[in-house]
Formats: C-alpha cells, structure tokens, sequence
C-alpha cells in the first residue's frame, strides 16, 4: 500500500520547505523536480505479500497551481502562518489489488478512485499543524474522510528531518469498499462483512540531504495502526503496516 508512504502534504511540506533556496535570488515561475523512488510496504490483508515498488517522483508548481504527490491543486492562501489549498488526487485506506492474495482473488475487483478536498495548515513555531476533508468523485466509493496532522521541520547540519504524526477517520463507504465483504463474496471461510466509519493513526520520519546543488536524497520510514472495523474484517490478518522508501529528486528548474 504505497499510498502510506508519504502523503501529498507532507511532499509539498518537503519540496516547498527544502526548495526555498539560497541558490536563487527570486523562485522563478515554473518550478520542477523529477525523481525516482523505491518504496517497500507490509500488507494488512490475508494472505497479502509486501511489496516492493518503483515509483516517478513529480513535482511541478506553476505560480498558485502545483502537482506533488500525486495530487493536483491550487493553493488559495500562502501567508506567513497560513496555507489553504483545495486539489484532487487518490486517497486510499486500503489497497486495491489486496496484497495480490491468492485466498482474495475471487473477491471482486477494486477501481481507482480520485478525491476532491480542502486542506487547512497553520505554521507555527513548532510545526505545521493541518486539517483536511476529502470526498470521492468518481462513483467507486462515495465515502469520505477527514485528517488531521502534524509535522516538524528539523534541520541538522546538512541534514533535515520531518518527523510526523497523524489521525484520519474514514467514512463507513470507504471501508467497506476496501475490507468489507459483500453478499457475493461470501464463502465456507469468509462470512459476510460490513461496518461503520474507522479510523487510523500513523507516524512517520522522513530525512533529506542535498547531494549536489540540484540533486537531492529523501527516505522515509513509517507505521500505519487501523481501527477494529478494519482489523475485525475476515479478509484482514493484521493490525498495523510498516513502510519504507528511499529515492532521488533532482530540480530541473
């Protein structure tokens, strides 16, 4: 599930906080960043495999519109304490192939759903402290979530670190979408599933270092804990998923 790898807010938080550089002495127009990243994650799913993935990074920003993270938006306000953004992208809870799980694999398949949503950070002294709302829009689903979250801004030497925390509660829609269990799915050993809205907590640290100029390192390590709606589903085996990656992004301009 390399969705619980890193969050667009907290690549926007690095790339917007890491490329406010002493290198230009006014941040041009057009910004953009490209990379690669290899990303490992743990399943929660039954019979699910940890997976292994290789992934683009983008990062592209055009006066208020930008795309990072796999998410496109628009930043409204962008003042000294405040950000207001509003932006589309995917925003998943669960994995939508289900770990490749071979004891899965007659369960129905699962889309790609695209969420429209508002995001709210406050930038104090501390850290960034955000709030965020998120509704699908492309009929897969239907459901919605609400996020809250923080993060730290930790220079050390040529090092930076940004260790974060976070609480998201999704709709009843979105979990049964991803671990309920429908009346066509049912068998001898997985009886029918469906729930209410649930909620995880996740924590994470990402560190950065500038290799050259241009090129920069990033890596992330993080833990995702899910609710017992998820955990209590029959096509679930476990309560937490670990996740890592590591990459390079290198600032075109």
């Amino acid at each position: 599930m390399t969705n619980k790898i890193i969050t667009s807010s907290t690549l926007g938080l690095l790339l917007c906080t890491f490329y406010t550089p002493s290198f230009a002495e006014k941040a041009p127009t057009h910004e953009l960043s490209l990379g690669l990243a290899v990303a490992r994650s743990q399943s929660i799913y039954v019979g699910g495999e940890d997976r292994t993935q290789a992934f683009p990074a983008i990062d592209y920003k055009y006066k208020k519109f930008y795309f990072q993270g796999g998410e496109l938006g628009f930043q409204v306000v962008d003042s000294k304490h405040w950000d207001l953004k509003i932006g589309i992208g995917a925003d998943f809870i669960g994995d939508k192939d289900r770990g490749d799980s071979p004891e899965l694999k007659d369960m129905p398949g699962l889309g790609f759903p695209v969420s429209a949503g508002v995001e709210a950070t406050y930038k104090s002294p501390i850290g960034y402290f955000s709030a965020s709302q998120t509704q699908e829009i492309t009929n897969k689903h239907g459901g919605h979530s609400f996020k809250l979250g923080y993060s730290a801004y930790i220079p050390v030497k040529s090092w930076v670190f940004i260790p974060s925390l976070s609480w998201q509660k999704y709709s009843g829609d979105v979990v049964n979408y991803y671990f309920g269990v429908d009346s066509g799915s049912v068998t001898d050993n997985r009886p029918f599933y469906q729930t209410s809205s649930s909620a995880t907590q996740s924590a994470g640290v990402m560190v950065l270092k500038p290799l050259t100029e241009k090129l920069r390192f990033l890596g992330n390590i993080g833990i995702t804990q899910y609710d017992n709606e998820v955990t209590n589903s029959p096509i679930v085996s476990d309560d937490e998923s670990l996740s890592a990656f590591m990459g390079f992004t290198y600032k075109i301009f």
